[in-house]
């Protein structure tokens, strides 16, 4: 097992939407972080460089990022080129509708094919399938986020959207294939496990696997070591999170709170070791670390809680980078 850095875990600081220092921030009004000693990469896009200090600060070899934040196959090939320098894989993240109807799936298919062909480009060989709404007008940015699709979907029942994305996904694993991207479906806070096993298992292809995201199976009342068991033997990369429950408020509503990893209620150590004995390779499994901590918490505080515990419990499951724990 490797571990690596998902750029999630920095949003805050880093996405151009999200960061703290831009007058955006303001406008959703939260409150300032007053808390966080991060400082944003100076750069307001990109800030490749700041991402793989971050990498080498703690000792990552592969960096999670999607196609999406670049600007164009030459964009991506310099990317790559740049992190392969480094010593760092890049692991990539592709989103699409993936369970419209046939009419709507042309300009959702032709956007995918052509972000794996930006990773292709720069030396992708892994990359994270997540859930999201159709595109809007031409030139706009595809939503990050599937709000129309997933398991609660009032519009289309789960049978339908599960018969859908086989029939999808079977016309864009050919693109996957042609690129040598092997594709990881993501339980994305949308789908549960068991049913996107049942997809993975209907294209059949190997170029189509699992991204099984630790903690995203709360949102969908999903047993996280269930869904582990489900998810080993087809995933081929991970995001490492944790997330601590409040069955019970005050208000007679659940709630979830990210944590670091090791500090919630995530089983990780048996999740781990399901991965070690059933992934089909466990050797290069990158485990991205996605430390989702809200604007008001330090991201450096919450990575280093979260390696100096996986330091301290999981060094037998990344022996190249714990050597000597």
């Amino acid at each position: 097992m490797r571990l690596g850095l998902s750029q999630a875990a920095y949003r805050w600081v880093s996405y151009p939407g999200l960061r703290i220092d831009q007058p955006e921030y303001g406008f959703r009004g939260l409150e300032y972080p007053y808390g966080t000693t991060t400082e944003p990469p100076a750069e307001l896009e990109g800030a490749l460089e700041w991402w793989i200090e971050r990498c080498s600060e703690w000792g990552f070899d592969n960096l999670y990022t999607a196609a999406s934040l670049l600007d164009g196959k030459e964009a991506a090939a310099a990317n790559g080129r740049l992190l392969a320098e480094n010593g760092i894989e890049w692991v990539g993240s592709v989103n699409g509708a993936w369970a419209v109807d046939s009419d709507e799936w042309t300009p959702v298919h032709e956007r995918a094919a052509m972000y794996l062909e930006w990773m292709q480009a720069g030396g992708v060989r892994t990359s994270a399938m997540v859930n999201a709404d159709p595109p809007g007008p031409p030139g706009q940015p595809m939503p990050n986020g599937g709000l129309r699709f997933g398991h609660f979907s009032t519009e289309t029942p789960m049978g339908v959207q599960i018969d859908r994305m086989i029939e999808n996904l079977s016309k864009l694993v050919v693109d996957a294939e042609k690129c040598g991207i092997v594709l990881a479906f993501e339980n994305h806070m949308d789908y549960r496990i068991s049913e996107i096993v049942q997809v993975v298992e209907g294209v059949a292809s190997p170029w189509l696997r699992i991204n099984y995201d630790f903690a995203n199976s709360y949102s969908v009342v999903e047993d996280q070591v269930d869904a582990a068991h489900m998810a080993a033997p087809y995933t081929v990369m991970t995001h490492l999170k944790d997330m601590r429950v409040q069955s019970i408020t005050t208000t007679g509503e659940p709630r979830f709170f990210h944590a670091p990893v090791g500090y919630g209620s995530v089983e990780v150590l048996e999740i781990m070791e399901i991965l070690q004995q059933n992934a089909p390779d466990p050797d290069y499994l990158p485990h991205c670390i996605e430390t989702c901590c809200l604007p008001q918490y330090d991201p450096q505080l919450w990575m280093k809680l979260t390696v100096e515990w996986l330091e301290e419990n999981c060094a037998q499951y990344f022996p190249k980078r714990f050597a000597s724990a």
